[in-house]
């Protein structure tokens, strides 16, 4: 499994020069490869000695790759536009897409394959330019435990700098071995939900709720408040930094939620997760104007990707069960009906929370529909 991780580097005031130099001239030669692509000069036989610009030759390639990744999905981009046109002007729709914009490169970045650095134990190497030649630099880097854990033997993948919060960091990307997946043992349902975010029931009898839905909830409407108050005022930018602070703030949450979910189910030393398949839930669920902007706004498939694939670096197999009559069903006597609220109440006399009897259903369904989440 591919993983990244954010590693803070700390060069010298000198090779803080020699970095941004090379990051303003990667993007500039990615932004000009693109333009002459899409003005109809083709790139696609573009070699290094075709190109004039002050980066060692292996990153010349890489800005050639990358430009070229960039044409294609601008491409991609456009013809879905067209294609979304031709069907609105069947329909005898006025309305129509607009074109997308050529992506420009703005923030200074720059992109190293696994064969052109290095990671040492207490510093990075790459190549600058120096002087009009091609020289490695040993910038020193701060790895924290776990980091050296995983990069002792890890096959290294591409290596991103950026530049956050005024500091340069490197994202690198490395290989992970998966452990076995065995499938006998311990089966933990999982619930999802708006309310109440996960509820989490395991065959041995344990139960746990995980999250906060009234939080997430108030999250939700303080930023939907807050972006209204700005496009009031038509401040674009403003806007579009209070999405992206919320978007922030529930992925880490979700992030947060599922390494939960995953470390009980260690404790607990559960082999099989599983998960409702959740696929078009908000066109066939019940809706109404107080839960719609709830529905729409659950990050279900998010919660389950990042569930799925930290359960799998724990040796945990993870498959999706038909979530259907899963919090309606009694699992004493099978008589089918809804809860009231959150209290479910069968005729048979069994009590219990709506979420953990989902849980509890989910845990002991036999209806296996696949090993991946849809969206």
């Amino acid at each position: 499994m591919q993983l990244s991780e954010t590693v803070k580097v700390y060069p010298t005031k000198y090779q803080k020069t020699l970095i941004l130099e090379t990051m303003t001239e990667y993007i500039d030669m990615v932004n000009s490869l693109v333009s002459d692509a899409v003005s109809g000069h083709s790139i696609a036989k573009t070699t290094t000695a075709d190109r004039n610009a002050n980066l060692p030759s292996a990153l010349k390639n890489q800005c050639i790759r990358d430009a070229k990744s960039i044409v294609r999905k601008h491409y991609k981009s456009c013809h879905k536009a067209v294609l979304k046109n031709r069907s609105l002007a069947k329909r005898g729709s006025a309305i129509r897409t607009k074109t997308p914009n050529l992506p420009i490169l703005r923030k200074p970045c720059c992109y190293i394959n696994n064969q052109n650095y290095k990671m040492k134990e207490n510093c990075l190497e790459f190549p600058v330019m120096i002087n009009g030649k091609s020289k490695r630099i040993s910038v020193p880097v701060k790895l924290t435990e776990r980091q050296k854990s995983f990069f002792s033997d890890a096959k290294f993948g591409t290596m991103r700098i950026v530049i956050k919060n005024h500091r340069f960091v490197a994202q690198i990307v490395y290989e992970r071995v998966e452990p076995e997946l065995k499938t006998d043992g311990t089966i933990m349902g999982i619930d999802l939900g708006i309310k109440c975010p996960a509820v989490s029931y395991c065959s041995d009898g344990s139960v746990k709720f995980y999250g906060n839905g009234r939080r997430n909830k108030y999250i939700r409407r303080h930023y939907a408040y807050l972006r209204k108050k700005l496009q009031t005022s038509k401040k674009r930018k403003a806007v579009k930094r209070i999405n992206d602070k919320e978007q922030r703030i529930m992925r880490d949450m979700d992030h947060k939620l599922s390494h939960d979910i995953v470390e009980t189910a260690v404790a607990h030393d559960v082999k099989v997760i599983k998960l409702e398949q959740l696929q078009n839930i908000r066109s066939t669920t019940r809706t109404s104007r107080k839960n719609n902007p709830s529905l729409h706004n659950w990050s279900f498939y998010r919660l389950a990707q990042f569930i799925e694939y930290k359960a799998r670096l724990a040796g945990i197999f993870v498959e999706y069960v038909n979530p259907a009559y899963t919090s309606q069903t009694c699992p004493v006597c099978g008589h089918i009906h809804h809860a009231n609220d959150r209290d479910y109440t069968c005729e048979c006399g069994f009590h219990i929370h709506r979420d953990l009897l989902g849980a509890r259903n989910i845990c002991s369904s036999t209806e296996f529909v696949g090993n991946r989440q849809t969206a």
